[in-house]
């Protein structure tokens, strides 16, 4: 029982797990002052964010300069919503470091009047200097691209834009190229490759978790949020990628073999080993069968639907959706390095066909496990809408629940933690309307 093994722990996202041993460490070593660090990381996973500025605070005790612990606690602040001991923390990350250009991105998310001009120039002056990593000019990219954004000026928005994506694949190329792989050639068509094993005992027959599935940008955080503020609170795991995680442990060997050939491998999904994977991390062993409900936010649960419904059979899937020709446009200008499939808007159009047939095909197979949330009927009609939503949930819905955004705990690791944070209100049809040529050049 070491820091290595809670690391390890942690990479694996079995955060129950690591909480446990990093809490023992600590009864065993008070004064080793790492144990305080990965507790903080814990505990903002957990979403306990009290305890995890707590902890972080009491590691920069004895490290007041590590850029790691200020930025944890930055983003920390950002996800619940605390713009100001953000911006603080950005700013001091700064001091100790003026080049560390994530601070200036950070200060730029809270708010674009952060940067000032001097910032800029600053900005401006090393962009070209290959000295500093393709994942720092890709983020000043970014900032300028939207800068540009401001001004009107289409044709520079749209080549800062393209560097940034360009600089943002080629930061990690290699998984990049691997996680592409995996999107285009094993997850297309990838019910029709998958046969189940040993599923007598790994059934959750009382349980009634709810999966919000789709694209990003497509409402599904602001559906995470109204959903979780209710009479019952909701735990939610956010983005989890369990799923994920629990199936691609049991593929991986056959897909990254060299004789892999996608149209002709099928795989076989340990029922019982999902089931494990999952009970570590979401703990179920800590709730009652009957207890079982949380939302779970990963949205490439989309292609694990089937799976989902062999461990539990009355799980809830609500997809959101949005215009196809703005879901792409919204995407190709977010920030989403960590997605190979959105840093070109060729992938983008790619990886939406292969949704598209995804969820038509588990529409029709289970109609009553799956229901659809459009973004411009949500924030036209939010009341009808999150009725229906709350309905079909089995939830008692009040009229407080769109006050969702007034929370205290309202906690989003995404790039709408800002837009959540007010009151729901019409999209913007028009937004994208002078992109739209940029999908028929694709």
């Amino acid at each position: 029982m070491d820091l290595t093994t809670g690391q390890n722990l942690i990479k694996q996202k079995k955060f129950p797990a690591a909480l446990k041993l990093f809490k023992n460490l600590l009864t065993l070593n008070p004064n080793k002052y790492d144990i305080y660090f990965y507790l903080g990381r814990v505990y903002s996973e957990l979403q306990d964010f009290e305890s995890g500025i707590k902890f972080y605070k009491k590691y920069l005790e004895k490290n007041e300069n590590s850029i790691g612990c200020i930025l944890n606690l930055a983003i920390l602040y950002l996800n619940i919503g605390d713009k100001k001991n953000s911006e603080n923390n950005f700013r001091r990350l700064l001091g100790i470091n003026r080049s560390y250009i994530y601070a200036y991105y950070g200060l730029f998310s809270l708010s674009e009047n952060h940067l000032k001009e001097e910032d800029l120039n600053y900005l401006a002056n090393i962009l070209n200097d290959n000295k500093i990593s393709k994942r720092d000019r890709s983020l000043i990219n970014f900032i300028f691209s939207k800068k540009e954004r401001e001004k009107n000026n289409l044709k520079k928005e749209l080549n800062f834009l393209q560097q940034y994506h360009t600089l943002s694949f080629e930061n990690n190329a290699t998984y990049n190229k691997q996680s592409l792989f995996y999107y285009e050639r094993v997850l297309k068509n990838f019910h029709e490759k998958i046969t189940f094993i040993n599923s007598t005992n790994n059934v959750y027959q009382k349980a009634q978790p709810i999966f919000v599935i789709g694209l990003p940008r497509s409402g599904s955080t602001l559906i995470e949020s109204l959903i979780s503020t209710n009479e019952k609170k909701i735990k939610s795991y956010g983005e989890s990628n369990f799923f994920n995680i629990a199936i691609f442990d049991q593929i991986r060997d056959k897909i990254f073999n060299k004789e892999y050939d996608a149209d002709k491998t099928f795989f076989k999904i340990d029922l019982s080993l999902v089931k494990k994977s999952i009970n570590e991390r979401y703990d179920l062993n800590s709730y009652k069968e009957e207890d079982i409900v949380f939302i779970d936010k990963s949205l490439e649960n989309i292609f694990n639907i089937e799976v989902i419904l062999k461990i539990f059979p009355n799980a809830k899937f609500i997809h959101t959706k949005r215009d196809i020709k703005d879901s792409i446009l919204s995407i190709y200008f977010s920030m989403l390095p960590e997605l190979s499939w959105t840093l070109s808007l060729k992938t983008i159009i790619n990886y939406i066909g292969l949704y598209q047939n995804t969820i038509s095909y588990y529409k029709k197979k289970f109609p009553e496990r799956i229901f659809e949330v459009d973004l411009n009927e949500l924030t036209s009609n939010s009341v009808k809408i999150s009725q229906d939503v709350y309905k079909f949930c089995e939830l008692n819905w009040n009229d407080q629940i769109l006050n969702f955004y007034k929370r205290k705990d309202l906690f989003s690791k995404t790039i709408s933690s800002s837009q959540i944070r007010k009151q729901i209100s019409q999209t913007n049809q028009s937004k994208y309307d002078k992109y739209y040529f940029l999908l028929n050049k694709v």
